[in-house]
């Protein structure tokens, strides 16, 4: 039995999702089952569980000897994870794969609290006396749609990253793939994979997307201080934007690009390119 604890966040949907069409046994563990069979279908196997209550992912995990771990971003990850994996290995889980973050952000010494928050994680697992794998995606193409707005009511897109540097991008539902195909199979234990998907800058997506549109939507990199001054005029807590700040400097800085044939390699399909992503999405441009 796999456990699946993050199952109802954008990636932990798609893990579920392509779990099912594996036709695997899976359980999540959800705060709130009635939401999470909402939007996961009725026929998904959901237990009540609360990440901060250690007792009731002990019920949740019993039985399991696999868990997908994925928590939300917060002040309290390293915490919550870490005591996720001490409870895990007390009753009898036997591996763990973890959804981290990308190699350059994961790091000890990282400016941001989400980075070495997934270091502290990562070094808590492999500590432990169970097999272990750890997912490292690279710069989500998800993050893209936010970029909406400004293309519905200004047509163009705007972000404090160079235009033309290369950056690894992933579609989430090819981390939902990788995730189930390494939590399914044999093979995978004890191992990181970098999953780069292909390298793309910020002007091919607005190539993209003006074809798609029929209309030039421009590409404008804009100063990391107006970023900032936008991030706190919506309320965007510190950590969040010391986050925020730290990886897009990183991304600018071309640390970011390194496609690789991970994704084809573990799930068995190349991965989903950008033409197809900005395709799949392309309404929520449209408004």
């Amino acid at each position: 039995m796999i456990g699946i604890i993050g199952g109802t966040g954008n990636t932990g949907s798609c893990v579920v999702s392509s779990l099912k069409s594996k036709n695997a046994d899976f359980v999540c563990l959800a705060r709130d089952p009635s939401a999470a069979k909402e939007k996961l279908g009725e026929d998904v196997s959901i237990v009540k569980a609360d990440i901060n209550d250690a007792a009731s992912i002990e019920t949740g995990l019993s039985g399991c000897t696999k868990l997908f771990l994925l928590s939300g971003h917060n002040p309290s990850m390293a915490q919550q994870e870490i005591s996720v994996i001490e409870t895990a290995e007390s009753v009898g889980v036997k591996h763990i794969v973890k959804l981290s973050g990308g190699d350059a952000i994961v790091q000890e010494n990282t400016p941001a609290m989400i980075g070495r928050a997934h270091w502290e994680i990562e070094q808590a697992l492999k500590s432990s006396n169970m097999d272990w794998t750890i997912l490292r995606p690279a710069f989500f193409m998800q993050n893209l749609l936010n970029t909406a707005p400004m293309v519905l009511g200004q047509a163009k897109i705007m972000m404090p990253i160079i235009a033309d540097v290369k950056i690894a991008m992933i579609d989430v539902r090819d981390t939902g793939d990788v995730a189930a195909s390494v939590l399914t199979e044999d093979g995978h234990s004890k191992k990181t994979y970098f999953l780069g998907g292909y390298d793309y800058t910020l002007n091919d997506f607005s190539d993209k997307i003006s074809d798609e549109l029929g209309n030039q939507i421009p590409f404008i990199e804009i100063p990391i201080e107006n970023a900032v001054a936008a991030m706190k005029e919506r309320g965007m807590p510190d950590w969040l934007i010391d986050h925020q700040v730290t990886l897009m400097k990183l991304v600018s800085s071309g640390v970011a690009a390194g496609a690789n044939a991970n994704i084809e390699n573990i799930s068995g399909h190349k991965a989903r390119s950008l033409a197809n992503f900005v395709k799949d999405h392309i309404n929520i441009f449209k408004g």
